[in-house]
Protein backbone atom coordinates (compact mmCIF):
# COMPACT_ATOMS: atom_id res chain seq x y z
CA UNK A 1 0.00 0.00 0.00
CA UNK A 2 1.41 3.48 -1.30
CA UNK A 3 1.38 6.16 1.47
CA UNK A 4 3.05 8.74 -0.75
CA UNK A 5 2.52 8.90 -4.64
CA UNK A 6 4.85 11.30 -6.80
CA UNK A 7 6.38 8.51 -7.72
CA UNK A 8 4.98 9.02 -11.30
CA UNK A 9 5.95 12.35 -13.68
CA UNK A 10 4.69 12.40 -17.66
CA UNK A 11 7.25 9.63 -18.87
CA UNK A 12 9.41 8.54 -15.69
CA UNK A 13 8.15 6.38 -12.83
CA UNK A 14 9.65 4.54 -9.54
CA UNK A 15 8.46 1.99 -7.72
CA UNK A 16 8.68 -0.83 -4.95
CA UNK A 17 7.90 -4.21 -5.15
CA UNK A 18 7.91 -6.86 -2.72
CA UNK A 19 8.72 -10.76 -3.15
CA UNK A 20 5.67 -12.05 -1.15
CA UNK A 21 2.30 -13.29 -1.95
CA UNK A 22 0.63 -12.87 1.47
CA UNK A 23 -1.18 -9.87 2.40
CA UNK A 24 -1.50 -8.60 5.98
CA UNK A 25 -4.94 -6.59 7.45
CA UNK A 26 -4.29 -3.29 5.74
CA UNK A 27 -3.74 -4.89 2.32
CA UNK A 28 -0.05 -4.24 2.96
CA UNK A 29 2.78 -7.10 1.80
CA UNK A 30 2.96 -9.27 5.03
CA UNK A 31 6.04 -10.82 6.78
CA UNK A 32 6.44 -13.58 9.76
CA UNK A 33 9.39 -12.85 12.29
CA UNK A 34 9.63 -15.31 15.17
CA UNK A 35 12.48 -15.95 17.73
CA UNK A 36 13.60 -19.62 15.08
CA UNK A 37 13.45 -17.45 12.03
CA UNK A 38 13.93 -13.68 11.81
CA UNK A 39 11.84 -11.97 8.96
CA UNK A 40 14.16 -11.05 5.82
CA UNK A 41 12.21 -8.44 3.56
CA UNK A 42 12.81 -8.81 0.08
CA UNK A 43 11.89 -6.82 -2.85
CA UNK A 44 12.95 -4.80 -5.70
CA UNK A 45 13.15 -0.65 -6.39
CA UNK A 46 12.38 0.37 -10.07
CA UNK A 47 12.97 2.95 -11.57
CA UNK A 48 11.14 3.61 -15.39
CA UNK A 49 12.21 6.62 -17.96
CA UNK A 50 10.89 7.14 -21.80
CA UNK A 51 13.40 10.19 -22.08
CA UNK A 52 16.46 11.86 -20.66
CA UNK A 53 15.51 13.91 -17.30
CA UNK A 54 17.64 15.86 -14.91
CA UNK A 55 17.37 14.41 -11.30
CA UNK A 56 19.85 12.89 -8.90
CA UNK A 57 20.29 8.76 -7.62
CA UNK A 58 17.55 7.02 -5.67
CA UNK A 59 18.11 7.40 -1.90
CA UNK A 60 16.56 4.48 -1.08
CA UNK A 61 15.89 3.90 3.09
CA UNK A 62 14.33 1.64 5.09
CA UNK A 63 13.22 2.27 9.00
CA UNK A 64 11.44 0.09 11.78
CA UNK A 65 9.59 3.31 13.82
CA UNK A 66 7.41 3.77 16.32
CA UNK A 67 5.45 7.01 16.76
CA UNK A 68 3.65 8.96 19.15
CA UNK A 69 1.56 11.98 17.68
CA UNK A 70 -1.19 14.03 19.44
CA UNK A 71 -2.53 17.42 20.07
CA UNK A 72 -3.80 19.27 22.93
CA UNK A 73 -5.89 22.13 23.54
CA UNK A 74 -4.99 24.73 26.11
CA UNK A 75 -7.52 27.52 25.97
CA UNK A 76 -6.85 29.18 22.82
CA UNK A 77 -3.33 27.39 22.45
CA UNK A 78 -3.04 24.21 20.75
CA UNK A 79 0.15 22.37 21.88
CA UNK A 80 1.66 19.64 19.42
CA UNK A 81 3.70 16.47 20.39
CA UNK A 82 5.48 14.49 18.29
CA UNK A 83 8.31 11.60 19.77
CA UNK A 84 9.39 9.11 16.74
CA UNK A 85 12.46 6.36 17.72
CA UNK A 86 13.44 4.86 15.27
CA UNK A 87 14.61 0.40 16.04
CA UNK A 88 16.31 -0.40 13.30
CA UNK A 89 17.38 1.44 9.85
CA UNK A 90 19.01 0.65 6.74
CA UNK A 91 19.67 2.68 3.58
CA UNK A 92 21.02 2.95 0.04
CA UNK A 93 22.45 4.92 -2.83
CA UNK A 94 20.81 3.15 -6.17
CA UNK A 95 23.12 5.13 -8.71
CA UNK A 96 21.09 5.39 -11.97
CA UNK A 97 22.36 5.37 -15.85
CA UNK A 98 23.44 9.14 -16.92
CA UNK A 99 24.36 10.61 -20.01
CA UNK A 100 26.15 13.44 -18.07
CA UNK A 101 26.54 13.93 -14.28
CA UNK A 102 23.09 15.67 -14.31
CA UNK A 103 21.06 13.79 -16.58
CA UNK A 104 19.49 10.66 -16.43
CA UNK A 105 19.58 8.25 -19.48
CA UNK A 106 16.36 6.75 -21.25
CA UNK A 107 15.40 2.96 -19.79
CA UNK A 108 14.58 0.84 -16.76
CA UNK A 109 16.83 0.67 -13.70
CA UNK A 110 16.06 -2.87 -11.23
CA UNK A 111 17.65 -2.59 -7.36
CA UNK A 112 17.26 -5.65 -5.42
CA UNK A 113 17.17 -5.37 -1.72
CA UNK A 114 16.94 -7.38 1.19
CA UNK A 115 16.44 -6.52 5.15
CA UNK A 116 16.94 -8.88 7.61
CA UNK A 117 14.94 -7.46 11.15
CA UNK A 118 16.33 -7.74 14.20
CA UNK A 119 15.26 -10.06 17.07
CA UNK A 120 12.90 -8.32 19.18
CA UNK A 121 11.70 -6.00 16.78
CA UNK A 122 7.63 -4.66 17.95
CA UNK A 123 4.42 -6.22 15.19
CA UNK A 124 3.30 -3.23 13.17
CA UNK A 125 0.54 -1.44 15.03
CA UNK A 126 -1.91 0.92 13.74
CA UNK A 127 -3.34 3.62 15.57
CA UNK A 128 -4.80 7.80 15.97
CA UNK A 129 -1.58 8.83 17.86
CA UNK A 130 -0.09 6.00 18.11
CA UNK A 131 1.31 3.95 15.47
CA UNK A 132 4.57 1.33 14.81
CA UNK A 133 5.79 1.10 10.98
CA UNK A 134 7.87 -0.81 8.94
CA UNK A 135 8.40 1.99 6.05
CA UNK A 136 10.79 1.73 3.03
CA UNK A 137 11.04 5.17 0.84
CA UNK A 138 12.74 5.77 -2.71
CA UNK A 139 13.59 9.12 -3.40
CA UNK A 140 14.93 11.11 -6.64
CA UNK A 141 15.86 15.21 -5.92
CA UNK A 142 15.58 17.45 -8.43
CA UNK A 143 16.27 20.75 -9.27
CA UNK A 144 13.32 22.07 -7.85
CA UNK A 145 12.01 20.34 -4.63
CA UNK A 146 8.54 20.27 -5.80
CA UNK A 147 9.42 18.20 -8.61
CA UNK A 148 11.14 14.92 -6.30
CA UNK A 149 9.79 12.10 -7.18
CA UNK A 150 9.54 9.55 -4.12
CA UNK A 151 7.76 6.31 -3.23
CA UNK A 152 7.02 5.02 0.19
CA UNK A 153 5.67 1.72 1.37
CA UNK A 154 4.16 -0.16 4.23
CA UNK A 155 4.92 -3.74 5.02
CA UNK A 156 3.12 -5.20 7.45
CA UNK A 157 5.04 -7.72 10.28
CA UNK A 158 3.93 -10.17 12.70
CA UNK A 159 6.31 -10.18 15.29
CA UNK A 160 5.19 -13.24 17.99
CA UNK A 161 6.74 -13.93 20.74
CA UNK A 162 6.03 -17.48 20.66
CA UNK A 163 8.39 -20.31 20.22
CA UNK A 164 7.08 -23.30 17.99
CA UNK A 165 5.60 -25.81 20.14
CA UNK A 166 6.39 -23.99 23.41
CA UNK A 167 4.56 -24.76 26.45
CA UNK A 168 3.49 -22.39 28.95
CA UNK A 169 1.48 -22.90 32.54
CA UNK A 170 -2.05 -22.10 32.97
CA UNK A 171 -2.44 -18.81 34.44
CA UNK A 172 -4.38 -18.53 37.87
CA UNK A 173 -6.42 -15.71 38.87
CA UNK A 174 -7.70 -16.30 42.35
CA UNK A 175 -10.46 -14.03 43.96
CA UNK A 176 -12.10 -13.98 47.18
CA UNK A 177 -15.78 -11.99 46.78
CA UNK A 178 -16.88 -10.24 49.54
CA UNK A 179 -14.87 -12.95 51.99
CA UNK A 180 -17.43 -15.01 51.60
CA UNK A 181 -17.20 -16.57 47.62
CA UNK A 182 -13.81 -18.15 46.32
CA UNK A 183 -13.45 -17.67 42.90
CA UNK A 184 -10.50 -19.12 40.28
CA UNK A 185 -9.89 -17.84 36.89
CA UNK A 186 -7.76 -19.88 34.86
CA UNK A 187 -6.08 -18.92 31.62
CA UNK A 188 -3.56 -21.38 29.94
CA UNK A 189 -1.30 -18.79 29.91
CA UNK A 190 -1.10 -15.64 29.81
CA UNK A 191 0.37 -15.12 26.14
CA UNK A 192 -2.38 -15.40 23.45
CA UNK A 193 -1.67 -14.15 19.56
CA UNK A 194 -4.34 -12.06 17.70
CA UNK A 195 -7.59 -13.87 16.44
CA UNK A 196 -6.67 -16.73 19.12
CA UNK A 197 -9.50 -18.73 20.22
CA UNK A 198 -8.62 -18.91 24.23
CA UNK A 199 -10.56 -21.43 26.96
CA UNK A 200 -11.53 -18.91 30.10
CA UNK A 201 -12.05 -21.95 33.01
CA UNK A 202 -14.34 -20.40 36.14
CA UNK A 203 -14.94 -22.38 39.41
CA UNK A 204 -17.09 -21.25 42.10
CA UNK A 205 -16.63 -22.58 45.06
CA UNK A 206 -19.14 -22.85 47.81
CA UNK A 207 -19.40 -20.36 50.26
CA UNK A 208 -17.31 -20.52 53.38
CA UNK A 209 -18.79 -22.24 56.47
CA UNK A 210 -18.16 -18.97 58.30
CA UNK A 211 -19.99 -17.20 56.25
CA UNK A 212 -24.06 -16.08 56.34
CA UNK A 213 -24.65 -17.46 53.03
CA UNK A 214 -23.67 -20.59 53.95
CA UNK A 215 -25.25 -23.60 52.38
CA UNK A 216 -27.43 -20.86 49.76
CA UNK A 217 -27.30 -21.26 46.53
CA UNK A 218 -25.23 -18.62 44.29
CA UNK A 219 -27.32 -17.08 41.15
CA UNK A 220 -25.93 -15.90 38.36
CA UNK A 221 -27.96 -12.61 37.06
CA UNK A 222 -25.47 -11.68 34.54
CA UNK A 223 -22.12 -11.67 32.76
CA UNK A 224 -20.30 -10.83 30.77
CA UNK A 225 -16.01 -10.42 29.38
CA UNK A 226 -14.13 -7.44 28.04
CA UNK A 227 -10.86 -6.87 26.71
CA UNK A 228 -9.40 -3.63 27.50
CA UNK A 229 -5.90 -1.78 26.06
CA UNK A 230 -4.16 0.30 27.45
CA UNK A 231 -2.00 2.71 25.51
CA UNK A 232 0.29 5.08 27.01
CA UNK A 233 2.06 7.97 25.08
CA UNK A 234 4.93 9.79 25.53
CA UNK A 235 6.90 12.90 24.57
CA UNK A 236 10.11 13.85 26.26
CA UNK A 237 10.32 16.92 24.94
CA UNK A 238 7.88 18.48 26.51
CA UNK A 239 8.56 18.58 30.14
CA UNK A 240 8.17 14.60 30.13
CA UNK A 241 4.68 14.56 29.06
CA UNK A 242 2.14 11.43 29.07
CA UNK A 243 -0.93 10.77 27.90
CA UNK A 244 -3.09 7.76 28.97
CA UNK A 245 -5.71 6.54 26.63
CA UNK A 246 -7.99 3.87 26.98
CA UNK A 247 -10.19 0.97 24.77
CA UNK A 248 -12.56 -1.37 25.18
CA UNK A 249 -11.45 -3.72 22.16
CA UNK A 250 -14.92 -6.28 22.44
CA UNK A 251 -17.39 -6.62 24.85
CA UNK A 252 -19.09 -10.19 24.95
CA UNK A 253 -22.51 -10.92 27.13
CA UNK A 254 -22.24 -14.49 28.30
CA UNK A 255 -25.54 -15.85 27.93
CA UNK A 256 -25.86 -19.73 28.33
CA UNK A 257 -27.45 -20.54 31.44
CA UNK A 258 -25.39 -20.79 34.40
CA UNK A 259 -25.92 -23.46 37.22
CA UNK A 260 -28.40 -22.50 40.55
CA UNK A 261 -26.65 -24.62 42.89
CA UNK A 262 -24.97 -24.84 46.72
CA UNK A 263 -22.54 -27.03 45.42
CA UNK A 264 -20.23 -24.96 43.61
CA UNK A 265 -19.06 -25.33 39.96
CA UNK A 266 -16.83 -25.20 36.98
CA UNK A 267 -17.52 -23.28 33.86
CA UNK A 268 -15.41 -23.36 30.60
CA UNK A 269 -15.99 -20.45 28.64
CA UNK A 270 -14.20 -20.26 24.97
CA UNK A 271 -13.44 -16.38 23.96
CA UNK A 272 -12.33 -15.46 20.61
CA UNK A 273 -9.62 -12.40 20.61
CA UNK A 274 -9.98 -10.48 17.36
CA UNK A 275 -6.98 -10.02 15.04
CA UNK A 276 -4.98 -7.35 14.01
CA UNK A 277 -5.45 -4.27 13.98
CA UNK A 278 -8.49 -4.26 15.77
CA UNK A 279 -6.53 -5.53 18.77
CA UNK A 280 -3.01 -4.74 19.07
CA UNK A 281 -0.24 -6.51 19.58
CA UNK A 282 1.49 -5.54 23.32
CA UNK A 283 4.59 -2.86 22.66
CA UNK A 284 6.67 -1.33 24.87
CA UNK A 285 8.91 1.24 23.69
CA UNK A 286 9.65 5.55 24.54
CA UNK A 287 7.20 7.03 22.41
CA UNK A 288 4.31 4.09 22.51
CA UNK A 289 3.43 1.47 25.25
CA UNK A 290 -0.09 -0.80 24.94
CA UNK A 291 -0.64 -3.42 27.33
CA UNK A 292 -4.26 -5.32 28.12
CA UNK A 293 -6.53 -6.97 30.90
CA UNK A 294 -9.50 -9.12 29.82
CA UNK A 295 -12.35 -8.66 32.49
CA UNK A 296 -14.80 -10.92 33.42
CA UNK A 297 -17.73 -8.73 35.48
CA UNK A 298 -20.38 -10.79 36.74
CA UNK A 299 -23.22 -9.81 38.93
CA UNK A 300 -24.66 -12.47 41.38
CA UNK A 301 -27.28 -13.06 44.05
CA UNK A 302 -28.13 -15.95 46.88
CA UNK A 303 -31.51 -17.95 46.13
CA UNK A 304 -32.46 -15.52 49.40
CA UNK A 305 -31.46 -12.85 47.60
CA UNK A 306 -33.73 -10.23 45.17
CA UNK A 307 -32.25 -9.35 41.80
CA UNK A 308 -32.62 -5.66 43.27
CA UNK A 309 -29.50 -7.00 46.18
CA UNK A 310 -27.60 -8.54 43.41
CA UNK A 311 -23.75 -7.25 43.30
CA UNK A 312 -20.71 -7.19 41.03
CA UNK A 313 -17.91 -9.67 40.91
CA UNK A 314 -15.12 -8.73 39.03
CA UNK A 315 -12.04 -10.64 38.05
CA UNK A 316 -9.30 -9.04 35.91
CA UNK A 317 -6.68 -10.98 33.87
CA UNK A 318 -3.46 -9.10 32.95
CA UNK A 319 -2.60 -11.05 29.21
CA UNK A 320 0.09 -10.29 26.75
CA UNK A 321 -1.05 -9.85 23.70
CA UNK A 322 1.66 -11.15 20.42
CA UNK A 323 1.37 -12.05 17.00
CA UNK A 324 -0.21 -15.53 15.62
CA UNK A 325 2.78 -17.60 13.94
CA UNK A 326 2.61 -18.67 10.28
CA UNK A 327 1.24 -22.11 11.37
CA UNK A 328 -1.48 -20.45 13.85
CA UNK A 329 -3.34 -18.56 10.17
CA UNK A 330 -3.43 -21.59 9.18
CA UNK A 331 -4.69 -22.56 12.05
CA UNK A 332 -7.55 -19.80 12.06
CA UNK A 333 -9.29 -20.40 8.99
CA UNK A 334 -13.08 -20.64 9.96
CA UNK A 335 -14.54 -24.17 10.94
CA UNK A 336 -17.70 -22.17 13.15
CA UNK A 337 -20.19 -20.18 12.77
CA UNK A 338 -19.29 -16.30 13.34
CA UNK A 339 -19.12 -15.06 16.78
CA UNK A 340 -20.76 -11.84 17.31
CA UNK A 341 -19.56 -8.35 16.27
CA UNK A 342 -16.90 -7.00 18.68
CA UNK A 343 -17.66 -4.29 20.05
CA UNK A 344 -14.49 -1.62 19.30
CA UNK A 345 -15.00 2.02 21.54
CA UNK A 346 -12.64 4.19 21.28
CA UNK A 347 -13.64 5.96 24.32
CA UNK A 348 -11.83 6.69 27.14
CA UNK A 349 -14.43 5.77 29.95
CA UNK A 350 -13.46 5.29 33.41
CA UNK A 351 -15.49 2.59 34.80
CA UNK A 352 -16.93 -0.43 33.62
CA UNK A 353 -20.81 -0.36 32.99
CA UNK A 354 -22.26 -3.66 34.88
CA UNK A 355 -23.41 -6.49 32.63
CA UNK A 356 -26.96 -6.48 31.32
CA UNK A 357 -29.64 -9.12 33.37
CA UNK A 358 -30.87 -12.24 31.26
CA UNK A 359 -33.60 -14.50 32.11
CA UNK A 360 -32.89 -17.98 32.78
CA UNK A 361 -34.34 -19.34 29.83
CA UNK A 362 -33.71 -23.06 29.07
CA UNK A 363 -33.11 -21.87 24.93
CA UNK A 364 -29.65 -23.00 25.52
CA UNK A 365 -28.82 -19.99 23.41
CA UNK A 366 -24.99 -19.13 22.71
CA UNK A 367 -22.98 -16.04 22.30
CA UNK A 368 -20.27 -17.92 21.03
CA UNK A 369 -21.07 -19.39 17.80
CA UNK A 370 -21.03 -23.59 18.07
CA UNK A 371 -17.47 -22.97 20.82
CA UNK A 372 -18.25 -25.61 23.65
CA UNK A 373 -19.39 -24.60 26.85
CA UNK A 374 -18.49 -27.48 29.83
CA UNK A 375 -20.20 -27.10 33.26
CA UNK A 376 -19.00 -29.32 35.87
CA UNK A 377 -19.92 -28.98 39.50
CA UNK A 378 -17.37 -29.70 42.25
CA UNK A 379 -18.92 -32.50 43.79
CA UNK A 380 -17.87 -36.11 42.35
CA UNK A 381 -14.68 -34.35 40.58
Amino acid sequence: MAILDFSKDSGKSIAIHFHTKELGPEGQPLYYHTPENPAVIKGHVEFRTVKETNGGDIDFTFEARVQAKWTEQHGKATISFNNLKRLQEKSWEIRLNRTNPKTISPGVTRFDFDVQLDPGLPSSIEGTRGWFHYRFKAHIKRSFPHRDMAAKELVWVYSSSLRAGQQHEPKIYKSLWNDVLPVTCTLPSDIFYQGQIVPLTVQFEPFLDNSIHRGQELVIVSAFIKMKQYTKLTDPKVFGKERNDKKTVFSLPVTEDWPQTNQGFTKIIMVEFPGAKQLAAAIESGPVTKRHTLKLIMKVRTNMNTEKEAKELRVEMDVKITAPRPEHIKDMAPTHAAPPPYQSIDTDDEDDAMPPEFSRSSSGNKSYGDHPTDVKHLQGL
